[in-house]
């Protein structure tokens, strides 16, 4: 009988060329199918809530699988973690009905960048995690920046994704919230979901925005000109984390109503 496993993944994304399956390069996606197959011995692909690019980092990815192999979701989530690097670790396993689809099913995400301020003496434990800031930062005038982006918009102008094969370019944001920690800023992003280099451009253009680049009308007037030759900011991958994919729609609703 097949079955259908829910799993939630973390790794550390930088040594890795993203998540999805590319020919002659080590990803995320691939790791853990070798990693199955190992164990069942059968060729098994996943599949993933979405993609993240190279040197992204995940705290909370999700995945499925369908598989014959005889093992219970406990079975899986000790074994998996036994055979995989130490750098990609199965926080949860559960069995779904077959209606469960990782990216379809889906709700919203979740993704924080998180950058290390001038302000103080660079930390050399962050720096595959955070982006290192080397002028100062108005972190106000990047708070003011961000309101922008909250609602729903056509984001054309500030992501990857080709007009031919995705005409459609209008997303929600939810909410966009500034942590500020000692010397770290982490900018949590909150949305329905998010095109390629979405997070990145957003979050490269806020940055520009804070060192006194650019102005907040300077980003208006490239939000409205919808084109994908606009924007030419795109902050470092390695910032970048997959936090959460939400499922609920209670959970989403209350994202949705918190201020």
């Amino acid at each position: 009988m097949t079955r259908r496993f829910k799993c939630i993944v973390s790794y550390d994304g930088y040594d890795y060329s993203g998540w999805q399956t590319q020919p002659n390069k080590i990803t995320v996606q691939k790791t853990i199918e070798n990693t199955i197959e190992k164990i069942s011995r059968m060729k098994t692909g996943i599949t993933g809530s979405g993609r993240t690019d190279a040197k992204v980092h995940a705290a909370g990815q999700c995945f499925h699988f369908d598989t014959e192999f005889y093992l219970d979701a406990y079975g899986w989530k000790r074994a998996l973690n036994g055979h995989l690097p130490k750098d990609i670790h199965i926080l949860s396993v559960e069995e779904v009905n077959q209606d469960f689809h990782a990216r379809f099913s889906a709700e919203a995400k979740r993704y924080d960048y998180l950058i290390s301020l001038k302000d103080q003496e660079r930390n050399v434990f962050n720096w595959r995690y955070a982006y290192q800031a080397t002028w100062h930062l108005d972190i106000d005038k990047m708070k003011e920046c961000s309101r922008l982006f909250v609602g729903r918009h056509d984001y054309t102008s500030f992501c990857a994704n080709s007009l031919e094969t995705d005409p459609d370019q209008t997303r929600t944001i939810y909410k966009i919230e500034f942590h500020e920690e000692d010397n770290l800023v982490r900018i949590s992003f909150y949305g329905e979901g998010f095109l390629r280099y979405m997070v990145r451009m957003l979050t490269g253009t806020m940055l520009e925005v804070g060192r006194g680049r650019i102005t907040i009308e300077d980003v208006q007037k490239i939000m409205d000109r919808r084109d994908k030759t606009a924007c030419r900011y795109n902050a470092k991958p390695h910032g970048l984390s997959l936090v959460k994919v939400y499922y609920d729609p209670e959970e989403v609703k209350k994202i949705t109503e918190e201020k």
